[in-house]
């Protein structure tokens, strides 16, 4: 049978991230780190078929975010009251599983490849084995399991490294596929850590060596996918990967980077083809923008803002939930919230809307054409009319109707243009 069921462990509360959150709720490029292990496996419908996130530690804010971000997959949920060991997170999703082959992988490992994990339930279907672990050999000191194997080069056992100075060492990636029968013979032999008082699932891998079966390892072409995270330090490593593979994707669909390294872009951004992106840009997650654009230096575009094909944003400037229409300019400095910008429209330097009035964010609308003059404040919630403009340093309180100028604090009419 292909089908797999998943056991996701994601229980613990990151001792060593010093916070009060949950550690596979902190962010990596905009999204909690349990998103990327969890997407992964979602693009992996073929062969799994259910997905058990085991939780423990602020459960419900871990159940509330896997909720928002995949409101449409049946995810579920096993609860570990007590947190007792990687072993013991497995046992208390067991009674849930519902597929012979268990894959279980840990929510801290965000840099994990559907391409690696595919080929790994592949590999594994094909070896006809009732367990395989990935692993893979790091050139750096590192805490992860060492893989023992006996004299014929058959996985015996892990064992635990504690401020190893080894390199080069076969490791654990803690990602592992057991037949359900094996699985389930076979972790109630774990006994208890003495130092850690803890259930350990690594202590399977000797106990079914011993039962006489072979234990097959499937290595990682890159090590840094096994990467977990324990730490901060381990969160911006991994942000800086993250980042750069999201950046590659856009430059392999056409988009050009002038300095990919000064650029930073959260997950669910889309560009168009053409679009080219200055240094110092910070585009976060929910952003599309069109084909054929030019964006900064050195602008902030926030979450929900949409920019048209053909349209020039940059020069210190910041856009938060705008839409903003083709063939725009908005070449310098300024701050436009909760802003609607049509087709055709000019922005002058400093331009601001003062979208919030203390007790609600308040939208503007500039039509069509419109040309707003340098130093213009927009208070709103107010709209310029099409082929409309506004005198340099003017404060706009009142809607402007089509066709007009005007200018002053506040803005008043002056005259009509054709």
């Amino acid at each position: 049978m292909k089908e797999f069921s998943v056991i996701v462990l994601a229980a613990g509360k990151g001792k060593r991230m010093y916070s009060n959150i949950p550690k596979v709720l902190h962010k990596i490029c905009g999204m909690p780190m349990i998103y990327y292990p969890i997407k992964t496996l979602i693009s992996l419908k073929h062969y799994i078929k259910q997905i058990i996130v085991v939780v423990g530690y602020k459960s419900e804010d871990i159940k509330k975010n896997l909720d928002e971000f995949f409101p449409k997959e049946n995810i579920e949920f096993a609860y570990q009251k007590e947190l007792l060991g990687t072993a013991d997170a497995v046992k208390v999703a067991l009674e849930k599983i519902k597929f012979e082959n268990v894959l279980i992988l840990c929510a801290d490992t965000p840099l994990l490849k559907k391409d690696t994990l595919l080929y790994f339930i592949k590999d594994y279907l094909e070896g006809n084995s009732v367990c395989s672990i990935i692993t893979s050999k790091l050139s750096y000191p590192n805490q992860l399991g060492k893989i023992i194997r006996d004299d014929n080069q058959e996985i015996m056992g892990i064992e635990e490294q504690l401020d190893s100075k080894e390199r080069d060492i076969e490791v654990n990636s803690g990602i592992y596929i057991f037949n359900k029968e094996v699985l389930e013979d076979n972790l109630k032999k774990i006994q208890i850590n003495p130092k850690k008082k803890e259930y350990f699932l690594t202590d399977i891998i000797s106990i079914i060596y011993r039962e006489g079966f072979k234990i097959r390892s499937f290595s990682s072409t890159e090590p840094e996918e096994i990467f977990g995270i324990n730490t901060r330090d381990d969160l911006i490593f991994a942000e800086n990967i993250i980042r750069k593979r999201l950046i590659n994707q856009f430059i392999n669909n056409g988009v050009y980077f002038l300095d990919k390294d000064s650029v930073f872009i959260q997950e669910g951004v889309k560009i168009g083809k053409d679009t080219v992106i200055y240094p110092f840009t910070f585009i976060e997650k929910n952003v599309i923008i069109g084909k054929n654009c030019s964006i900064g230096p050195f602008i902030h575009i926030r979450e929900g803002t949409r920019i048209s094909s053909n349209t020039q944003v940059g020069n210190f400037l910041e856009l938060v939930r705008c839409k903003i229409g083709k063939n725009v300019k908005a070449k310098h400095f300024g701050y436009l919230g909760d802003t609607v910008i049509k087709d055709n429209v000019n922005i002058g330097a400093g331009t601001v809307t003062a979208n919030f009035d203390g007790k609600k964010k308040n939208k503007t609308i500039i039509d069509k054409e419109a040309f707003i003059g340098s130093d213009t404040i927009l208070v709103a919630p107010v709209k310029i009319g099409k082929k409309s403009l506004t005198g340099a340093g003017s404060v706009v309180t009142k809607n402007v109707k089509p066709n007009t100028v005007v200018a002053g604090v506040p803005a008043k009419f002056l005259k009509k243009v054709s």
